[in-house]
């Protein structure tokens, strides 16, 4: 019974020592928590059994026990403060990431209109582009039509039969009854015009070349090819007709080649087609090289009709001569 009798008054003076920490820190700091201690120390009055005597801790003083309170207080008054802190800058950063957030995405939206805007407007471009090349082609070429042509045979021109190819010449028996009835045309053919079919030089293959002497030294700007209209064939397709070509300005000697352009001749337009020479340097020829590099898939043969060079005139002195 004195184990119950100490533990009882164990209680009582911590009973003291919660009512003096509650007098230190106020009735409204503690609030419900020290009240239901409280409540829960008094039913420990009633006394107990006790196996084994109980060590009551010595009581601390009442300023001992404020102090401890107001510690404890101030410890979780400082996490509090701490957590809101936190919280502030948390939302602090949100406020400030969601503009530049909103800023981003209208940028790369208003880039990507302006990159649609700047590639409609780089196609628009490139088609005027195409276009004035088109109508300067057309207008060059409509230039070229009103110029005379300098390789035909009426106006002096000849075939350098030297660096020329040859002549097809087929050995069937069927060609060779031909020829006593309708001889083989030769190279100077193309220097005459004439569009009915078979009206053509037969050239040696799908590879070869044809040297035309102009009748002066000429400033070439352009060069017109005609073939036969593929109606007009009974195949109604003309596979001897020239494909790929390239065309020179030689010197008097020949030793001097000077590329004038490539072209290619469609034989899905028109049969008669003029291409623009590249005469970079301005330089005046008397004799124009056609380099034949492929035909439309005959393999023994190529027909050209006629080949036209269109250009001005030079005089002795070097000076052009505008007039024909």
């Amino acid at each position: 019974m004195r184990w119950s009798r100490e533990a009882s008054q164990s209680l009582s003076s911590g009973r003291a020592s919660a009512e003096a920490a509650a007098a230190c820190l106020g009735s409204h700091r503690v609030g419900p928590v020290l009240n239901q201690v409280l409540s829960s120390r008094r039913s420990l009055h009633e006394p107990v059994e006790l196996s084994r005597p109980l060590s009551a801790p010595a009581p601390a003083s009442a300023g001992q026990q404020c102090s401890m309170w107001r510690e404890t207080a101030r410890r979780i008054a400082r996490n509090l403060a701490a957590a809101a802190s936190e919280q502030k800058m948390n939302l602090l950063r949100v406020f400030l990431v969601l503009p530049v957030v909103f800023l981003a995405l209208l940028s790369e939206y208003q880039l990507r209109s302006w990159m649609t805007h700047l590639k409609i407007e780089e196609d628009s471009i490139a088609q005027l582009v195409i276009l004035h090349k088109a109508v300067s082609e057309l207008r060059t070429q409509q230039d070229c039509y009103q110029m005379p042509d300098w390789a035909r045979k009426s106006n002096g021109a000849t075939i350098q039969l030297q660096r020329t190819s040859p002549t097809y010449e087929c050995d069937s028996w069927f060609c060779w009854l031909k020829r006593f009835i309708v001889p083989v045309n030769p190279p100077d053919t193309i220097l005459q015009p004439g569009i009915s079919p078979g009206e053509c030089w037969p050239m040696q293959g799908h590879q070869g070349q044809v040297v035309i002497r102009l009748p002066a030294k000429i400033l070439p700007s352009c060069l017109t090819l005609q073939h036969v209209d593929p109606e007009l064939t009974p195949a109604g397709f003309i596979s001897s007709a020239p494909r790929q070509s390239a065309v020179f300005g030689l010197d008097v000697d020949g030793e001097e080649e000077v590329p004038l352009g490539s072209f290619t001749f469609n034989v899905h337009k028109a049969p008669l087609q003029t291409f623009l020479l590249q005469n970079n340097h301005a330089r005046a020829f008397r004799y124009i090289k056609v380099l034949v590099k492929s035909n439309w898939g005959h393999p023994e043969h190529t027909c050209i009709y006629q080949v036209q060079v269109h250009g001005k005139v030079v005089e002795k002195n070097g000076l052009l001569k505008l007039d024909f």
